[in-house]
Order: structure tokens, then C-alpha cells, then sequence
């Protein structure tokens, strides 16, 4: 059996409110530690270099480009 338990419009109307309030606070402070946590983050060029190594596998170290075409005299 349920029980139905009647409120006052006010306090619904209230109760709905708050947490509006409260949801769009919390996305307000999602948003702003995101943006901030882009701006400040660390540099670690050695952790960037050892995560491209080990994607490259077992293959042998080369030129990341081309080389250029030989150069000759007209």
C-alpha cells in the first residue's frame, strides 16, 4: 500500500528551487575547475617522450620526416 504524503505548494515550489540552485552551482564549479586546471597544468616533456616511445613499439628508432631531395648544380 502506498502512502501519499501531500506537501504545501510552497514547499514544493521552494524544495525545487534549492535544487535548481544548487545543480547550477555545481555545474558553475565543474566548468571553472576544468578551465583552470587547463590553464595550470604541469609540463613533463619526458613523460610525453616515454608515452610516444612505448605507442612506437619495437621499432627501430628513425627520421620522423623524409629527408629532403638532393640538392644539384644546373
Amino acid at each position: 500500500m502506498a502512502v501519499q504524503v501531500l506537501l504545501p505548494p510552497t514547499v514544493s515550489v521552494f524544495v525545487s528551487t534549492v535544487l535548481s540552485l544548487l545543480s547550477l552551482a555545481l555545474l558553475l564549479l565543474l566548468c571553472v575547475i576544468r578551465k583552470k586546471r587547463r590553464m595550470e597544468g604541469t609540463y613533463r616533456p619526458s613523460a610525453e617522450e616515454k608515452k610516444q616511445t612505448g605507442a612506437a613499439g619495437s621499432e627501430k628508432p628513425g627520421l620522423p620526416l623524409p629527408l629532403p631531395k638532393e640538392e644539384r648544380l644546373i
